[in-house]
């Protein structure tokens, strides 16, 4: 494994369970000498990826809060949607997430609380969720390339399954089908309980960048407040569609114009 790429790993090593990495940890861990960790993590330091606690090991650095800075200031998907999360809580009541997806989860990038303090959601700004459970997840889910499906598959078949998902590929990819031909998902206590999500796609072109949901009370949602906020939720995911198709439009003709 080069230095590089370990490097990269060891990042992903942190964790809510796992705040601090020792060197002898990572060391076993890894499978490598103890000279590379210590100088991967010297590199990791010196860039502020990594920060050393005395005694205890190390933990994120303060690079890694300049970065979020950057996203919440520059990332494309939040930049189309700016006020609409907020307004489609307002009208819905319910809490509305904003979801990028990344390998095999789905990370919420913004969240704006409905107008029910007692709902509780799993789902919040930089937590990682699976792939396969909860509207939000499974309507990205539903719109992976076949060939990010199938890698899914042969890396977390028995979680899928676990899941509620079918237990044959063909099966799975047919029940996704009709998801992605429905373009919504709606699921009731799949991650919460007494909660239910609602999700559409949302998508750069033809890029799957990840998903809108709103998450209400299962005690408060009739029939016509169930088709409102379907309608309204598709109705925000549309707009910042239209956003990122403007965005492209522009760069495109920025592009041309600075070409001689």
């Amino acid at each position: 494994m080069s230095s590089p790429h370990r490097m990269l790993r060891i990042l992903g090593m942190f964790s809510l369970e796992r705040p601090v990495i020792s060197p002898e940890w990572l060391i076993t861990e890894l499978g490598v000498s103890r000279a590379s960790v210590y100088r991967d993590l010297g590199q990791l330091a010196r860039a502020g990826m990594l920060e050393r606690v005395a005694e205890r090991g190390y933990v994120l650095g303060p690079l890694v809060v300049e970065l979020d800075r950057q996203i919440r200031l520059s990332d494309p998907l939040l930049e189309a949607a700016q006020e609409l999360p907020a307004q489609l809580a307002e009208e819905t009541g319910g809490t509305v997430l904003l979801c990028r997806f990344h390998g095999s989860k789905v990370m919420c990038i913004h969240q704006v609380n409905g107008r029910n303090p007692a709902l509780s959601v799993s789902y919040e700004r930089g937590r990682a969720m699976p792939l396969y459970r909860g509207a939000t997840s499974k309507i990205i889910l539903a719109y992976l390339p076949l060939k990010q499906l199938k890698q899914l598959w042969a890396s977390e078949r028995t979680a899928l399954v676990a899941a509620g998902l079918p237990d044959d590929f063909t099966l799975l990819a047919q029940e996704l089908a009709d998801l992605r031909d429905t373009g919504y998902c709606i699921t009731a206590g799949e991650v919460d309980p007494d909660a239910v999500g609602f999700a559409v796609p949302q998508r750069d072109g033809e890029h799957l960048l990840g998903s809108l949901s709103v998450v209400m009370p299962a005690a408060d949602l009739s029939e016509a407040r169930r088709k409102s906020t379907l309608h309204r939720l598709q109705s925000a995911a549309g707009r910042i569609e239209g956003r990122l198709q403007d965005q492209r439009q522009k760069a495109r003709a920025t592009k041309k114009t600075e070409t001689p």
